[in-house]
């Protein structure tokens, strides 16, 4: 019994099948009603043999000419990178080695979860030696994702019988966040949506870093007059400044559980990474020494201080395939694991989640370390959906009691960010449709504006 069901089982998952038609099967049902009606004029047997025969005939010529087809084998393209979220084109190429005339239907085994516009492709063949198909394909999450085999079905002469291959295409794509910011970085300007739907440059001024002195001229500010130099030239001058480069930056990155917390398609850890990388892609076309790292309870991966948009790839592919973990986090891991690496005044960007902060005891010890000699900016977002709760009118006992339940946790976000408010403490918490617009210009103002060294005090709610 042992031995047929092993002999079953190879010949169903055999590479290469033959498989009946629908014509095949209802051929085969009217040659029994045939069959019936002969055998009510005592020819039953003759209908039968006649019949059978003439259908086993034509199936068995079909088979053997099906052993006359041209070797096939297949080749799976990707023609971007792909995203998370986003259509990404993926195109499978026919390839015979002699002129094929026939039908064919193809599918590809891709990644369970990805989304695709259309599963099943079906291609008629004229004297042509290669084909292509091509559909989108939208992966669901970051990391890395296997397509693997490509199933193709050849119709028969008589169309009674298919052939079925199986080629072993297998192929592991990464996936990752959205790197729409770092596109926008690398147009030399993060642009900035204005009213009209267009973009506009945005500017933030002339930076802390004294370059030289120039003539005055009506649009300076007053505060950079050089009165010394003014006295000894006996005409206004100005100093000019430019923005400091080569500071540091260190990017910290919360993998801890609360930044699983999925909205509408992505978690807190995919919108978070996507700001990251857009802030390390700025920071690092500045000029700035950018090192990456992820942490929950403890280090998760980290990459060193390092200069150039080469270092960015580095960064991006140490975190594309991050995932939350579920346990707590602690701020203090990652601050035992990057002190010893902070040899200068460092800004230090922190994103995670806003409950954590309020919440979190070791958050609190990090922050009393970290601001005697360093800079902080802590990203996080707000839950949308608790905003859009919030601007609906409560109508019965329990929404009533919803509403104060919420409206007493933004009251400790503000009141947690207020403790921590310093010339060493700055803090993002937006909307997680602008996180990485909003970190960036955040950078922008700190870098340009102010500089490093002269951090104001900022706080978003």
């Amino acid at each position: 019994m042992k031995f047929w069901k092993r002999s079953l089982s190879r010949l169903w998952y055999r590479a290469k099948r033959i498989i009946p038609t629908r014509l095949f099967v209802i051929l085969w049902g009217v040659g029994i009603v045939f069959v019936g009606i002969g055998a009510v004029f005592q020819v039953g047997w003759l209908v039968f043999l006649l019949y059978n025969g003439l259908l086993i005939g034509f199936g068995l010529f079909e088979v053997i000419s099906m052993r006359n087809y041209p070797d096939i084998r297949v080749q799976r393209e990707f023609k971007n990178i792909f995203e998370q979220l986003e259509k990404n084109e993926v195109t499978i190429h026919i390839i015979a080695e002699k002129p094929l005339y026939t039908e064919m239907w193809v599918q590809d085994d891709y990644p369970q979860g990805f989304w695709i516009n259309k599963r099943t492709f079906h291609l008629v063949w004229s004297g042509e030696e290669r084909q292509s198909i091509s559909y989108y394909a939208k992966p669901h999450r970051r990391g890395r994702h296997v397509f693997h085999q490509v199933h193709i079905r050849i119709m028969g002469r008589f169309r009674l019988f298919l052939y079925q291959l199986r080629f072993n295409e297998k192929a592991e794509v990464h996936v990752y966040p959205s790197l729409e910011p770092i596109r926008k970085v690398r147009k030399g300007v993060y642009y900035k949506e204005n009213d009209e739907g267009s973009y506009v440059a945005r500017s933030f001024g002339a930076g802390s870093e004294f370059s030289h002195l120039r003539e005055y001229i009506p649009d300076d500010e007053s505060r950079h007059i050089n009165w010394l130099a003014t006295a000894r030239a006996g005409k206004l001058v100005s100093n000019v400044y430019q923005p400091e480069i080569g500071q540091q930056v260190a990017i910290l990155v919360d993998c801890g559980r609360l930044m699983g917390v999925q909205d509408e398609g992505s978690s807190r850890l995919d919108v978070s990474l996507e700001a990251a990388l857009g802030f390390a892609a700025i920071a690092l076309q500045r000029g700035d020494r950018v090192g990456f790292l992820a942490f929950s309870n403890e280090v998760l991966r980290w990459v060193p201080f390092g200069v150039g948009m080469k270092h960015l790839r580095k960064i991006i592919e140490a975190s594309y395939d991050l995932e939350p973990s579920y346990v707590e986090t602690d701020y203090l891991s990652a601050w035992e694991h990057l002190a010893e690496k902070l040899k200068q005044r460092t800004l230090i960007a922190i994103f995670t989640d806003m409950s954590n902060l309020s919440f979190s005891e070791t958050m609190d010890q990090m922050i009393r370390m970290t601001k005697k000699k360093h800079l902080i900016l802590s990203v996080s977002m707000q839950d949308a959906r608790m905003i859009e709760r919030l601007k609906q009118l409560p109508t019965d006992e329990r929404t009533i009691y919803e509403r104060l339940v919420m409206e007493e946790l933004m009251d400790e976000r503000k009141a947690t960010l207020r403790k921590w408010a310093s010339r060493q403490f700055v803090s993002l918490d937006v909307a997680p449709e602008q996180l990485a617009s909003a970190v960036i210009y955040k950078y922008l103002e700190i870098r340009n504006h102010l500089g490093l060294n002269r951090l104001r005090t900022s706080v978003s709610i």
